[in-house]
């Protein structure tokens, strides 16, 4: 009769740690999902705070080009362009 018993024990001992070990394995698991979560959220909420401040440029350039001056110094700059008799001075290469 003892014998039953130690065999029983062990099979019990065995289902406790391969559960226990199941549960382990199982808890690491989620910890890393989390954790990759928990960075990918982090990308996200950087990415968000870029396009927030290329809005917050775009929307100053589109009140900017409302005005008159600044239309004509962009004519002026990137354009090359002139008001009627003015003389443009290219300066030469210095190659």
């Amino acid at each position: 009769m003892q014998r039953r018993r130690t065999f029983r024990v062990k099979w019990f001992r065995l289902i406790v740690v391969t559960l226990s070990a199941y549960l382990i394995y199982a808890g690491v698991n989620q910890y890393n999902q989390l954790s990759a979560i928990q960075q990918e959220q982090t990308m996200i909420k950087l990415q968000l705070e870029q396009a927030r401040e290329v809005n917050a440029s775009l929307t100053e350039e589109r009140k900017r080009l409302n005005d008159r001056a600044y239309i004509e110094k962009l004519a002026r700059e990137e354009l090359g362009l002139a008001k009627p008799g003015e003389t443009l001075y290219m300066p030469a290469d210095k190659n």
